[in-house]
C-alpha cells in the first residue's frame, strides 16, 4: 500500500511540477514581458527568465546602463499575474453589471 502512496505522490508533483513551469514560469513571464514595456511607454524593460542578475532592490528593479529600468524576472511573475487579476475584474465587472 505505502508503494502505491509513493507511486501517487510522485505522479502528483510532477504533474504540480509541470503546471508551476506552464504557468508561472511561462505565460506569467511571458504576459510580463509584453505588458510591462507598453505600460511603461519603453522605460521598463524585463528581464530574461532563467538570468540569475544581481543588484535589484527591493521592487526588482535596476537601472540599465543605457538608462531604462530592468524588471527582475520574479518580480514580472508577480505583474503578470496582476495583469491577469485586473483581466478577470474588468471581465466579471462588465458580465456582472456590477
Amino acid at each position: 500500500m505505502k508503494k502505491i502512496g509513493f507511486a501517487f505522490d510522485a505522479v502528483v508533483g510532477l504533474i504540480l511540477n509541470i503546471l508551476d513551469l506552464l504557468i508561472f514560469e511561462f505565460l506569467l513571464h511571458r504576459t510580463a514581458r509584453i505588458v510591462v514595456p507598453l505600460v511603461s511607454f519603453g522605460r521598463v524593460k524585463v528581464e530574461e527568465i532563467y538570468t540569475d542578475d544581481i543588484a535589484f532592490n527591493w521592487l526588482g528593479f535596476k537601472r540599465l546602463p543605457s538608462g531604462p529600468f530592468l524588471l527582475s524576472s520574479t518580480m514580472s511573475k508577480f505583474a503578470g499575474a496582476l495583469f491577469w487579476l485586473l483581466c478577470l475584474v474588468a471581465y466579471l465587472s462588465f458580465t456582472r453589471g456590477v
